[in-house]
């Protein structure tokens, strides 16, 4: 499940990712971004894999349509995680979802949403 953080505001979106994802939480999280999008003019993600278990196979389409529609709208993407696995995505996400992609640790999810906006940050 996809459950949004309540530090989500204007163009960042953080999403904690839980337990198991289904089809039907990108039926969920594709208006949401496509609303970002459009307000906004791009997106930038953080992703919290800490409560993240697995993704049903029956969302492996929905997941790659996801990447190919979003891939050149999304600047960044943070993963947050403490998993081998998970930081290795990061060099995934960089081809298939975000233009910039970085991996954080739990502890560092501070450092994460700072990572996230610093460019939003210097341009203002």
């Amino acid at each position: 499940m996809f459950e949004i953080m309540k530090e989500s505001s204007g163009k960042f979106l953080g999403i904690d990712a839980t337990d198991v994802i289904r089809r039907q939480d990108y039926d969920e999280l594709v208006p949401i971004c496509e609303k970002i999008i459009n307000d906004e003019g791009s997106l930038s993600m953080l992703i919290d894999m800490k409560g993240f278990r697995l993704e049903a196979p029956s969302a492996w389409r929905d997941d790659f349509d996801f990447g190919r529609e979003f891939h050149h709208k999304i600047e960044k993407m943070a993963i947050v995680g403490d998993r081998w696995w998970e930081e290795w995505m990061v060099a995934f996400c960089r081809h298939f979802y975000a233009q910039e992609a970085k991996y954080f640790r739990s502890y560092e999810m501070d450092t994460a949403w700072e990572w996230l906006k610093e460019r939003q940050e210097q341009a203002a």
